[in-house]
């Protein structure tokens, strides 16, 4: 008789796959216990892989935001940095270029002007700024330096590219004329009680934009011409105190206004500024027209060259490769009478070198924060804000009054006063306080982002654990109860491969 179950060698029909299977489940149960996850593929979590899956796409989505608003962020500081720097300059230079602060010097420049050279080179380096090889205030051109330097801006490329002071030099000549009457021919004939004001060119110099006179004895006319003409008579005499006032506009887009006032029979006249009262009209008459050659030709020399070094400086600083900086065709210069044309790029220095596109300079670079938002934080260093201060800085660095010039006063003040205006950012021209503001918006945003994001990022995190982590303790449990049962099974097996006939008798 054979008892099947418990025959000799009956250990042999036992499944050797059970013990392999065990075994193998006792690896698998330590690696979990080292890794702390259920399982080294998707395809074995069974149907929670499509939830880890989906969880694992989504974090990895965040992540790449996450990473894009780091990166955004520092860029947008750095930048916001610049532009409050650049305020700050705009600010200082503003409160330094006060009224009544004239002090001759042997250098001819003032400490406000050396102050305003320095700003302007700052800015050159602020608007330079680069991270990871990008320019930050190159628009779309991240890979260009968008700024030239300030010797080439200045002084040219010594190329054959004319640099801004060179500019200035060639309009200041056309503008002010070989006569020094800012491109103005004084008339009226001796012995006739006529004088008159007439423009020499349509283009270039002061350009009459109307005279009034306080007196009836004195009638003063605009004729439209071509060429325009202001025609003064001194009809009958007029009282002590009466006033002539001559308007002009000048190249900048400013007006400036001389009076001439009449002074007593005998008294001494100032200079550009009265007239006698003389024996009869043709005599008044003369000394009318003495008198407004005397105030043009100060005019022409005070306050016509600040206005054209601005006008130049703001053309110059607000030119493109499609619209180069307009130069005045000569030489001759003093004698011009063209119009100014656009320089080359062969034989004008262009200062900005960036993106040039007209859209709005904050969407020329973005930052994508979500899956349908992306957050706008380019900047260029061409736009307004930086043009109109940039302008005032080079007008400030490049303008010189000599000791020996008795009009170097007025010069520098009418220099002042422009270059006062024109930082202080008037209501028709963007300000740095704007760019500031625009890109704050930015950092908040994205600083909304990404908290939003990390809040969903611990969400997932913790739906991710649930499925693909273990717990410790639950696995050591199986790990110990496996252990158990495959020590009984191995004790089990060993009895029954030395179990016989003889033995179970």
């Amino acid at each position: 008789m054979t008892i099947t179950s418990y025959g000799t060698g009956a250990y042999r029909a036992a499944k050797p796959n059970e013990f392999v299977s065990s075994r193998s489940q006792f690896d698998d149960l330590q690696r979990q216990l080292v890794t702390k996850k259920r399982s080294e593929t998707y395809g074995n979590l069974g149907i929670e892989r499509r939830t880890s899956l989906d969880v694992a796409s989504k974090l990895s989505s965040i992540e790449s935001w996450l990473s894009g608003i780091q990166l955004g962020t520092v860029n947008v500081d750095l930048q916001t940095k610049a532009v409050e720097s650049y305020a700050k300059m705009t600010a200082e230079s503003r409160n330094d270029m006060r009224s009544n602060t004239y002090v001759p010097s042997a250098s001819g420049r003032s400490s406000p002007q050396t102050l305003a050279e320095e700003k302007f080179k700052q800015t050159i380096d602020l608007l330079s700024t680069q991270v990871n090889g990008r320019y930050l205030f190159s628009g779309r051109t991240s890979d260009v330096n968008p700024v030239a330097s300030y010797s080439e801006i200045m002084n040219g490329d010594g190329a054959g590219r004319d640099g801004l002071s060179t500019l200035i030099a060639q309009r200041k000549q056309a503008d002010v004329g070989v006569a020094g009457l800012g491109r103005l021919l004084l008339g009226g004939a001796a012995g006739t009680p006529n004088a008159t004001i007439t423009e020499d060119s349509t283009v270039y110099g002061l350009k009459l934009a109307g005279a009034t006179s306080s007196s009836a004895a004195i009638t003063a006319t605009l004729n439209a011409g071509p060429p325009k003409e202001i025609a003064l008579t001194v009809a009958s005499q007029p009282a002590v105190g009466d006033v002539i006032r001559i308007k002009f506009d000048l190249p900048d887009g400013t007006q400036h206004e001389i009076e001439l006032k009449a002074a007593a029979p005998g008294a001494t006249p100032q200079p550009g500024k009265t007239f006698e009262i003389g024996a009869d009209a043709n005599a008044t008459a003369a000394a009318l027209r003495t008198t407004i050659g005397q105030a043009v030709a100060t005019e022409a020399a005070t306050i016509l060259p600040s206005a054209s070094a601005m006008a130049t400086a703001k053309n110059f600083f607000a030119a493109t490769d499609a619209n180069p900086p307009l130069r005045v065709p000569g030489p001759p210069y003093d004698t011009a009478t063209v119009a100014p044309t656009p320089g080359t790029a062969a034989n004008t220095v262009l200062w900005y070198k960036g993106d040039q596109g007209t859209d709005p300079a904050r969407t020329t670079a973005t930052v994508q924060v979500d899956k349908g938002q992306a957050v706008a934080v380019g900047a260029r260093a061409n736009e307004n804000a930086f043009q109109t201060g940039l302008a005032a800085f080079a007008v400030l660095a490049n303008e010189t009054f000599p000791q020996a010039d008795p009009n170097s006063q007025a010069r520098y003040e009418a220099m002042v006063e422009r270059a006062r205006e024109k930082l202080g950012f008037d209501n028709t021209t963007q300000k740095p306080a704007e760019i500031i503001t625009e890109l704050g918006t930015a950092k908040s945003a994205m600083a909304q982002a990404k908290e939003r994001h990390a809040a969903t990022k611990n969400q997932l995190v913790s739906l991710a654990d649930s499925i693909e982590n273990v717990s410790t303790e639950e696995v050591a449990t199986q790990i110990l109860a496996l252990q158990n049962t495959l020590q009984a099974s191995y004790q089990v097996t060993s009895i029954l491969s030395k179990l016989s006939l003889t033995n179970y008798l």
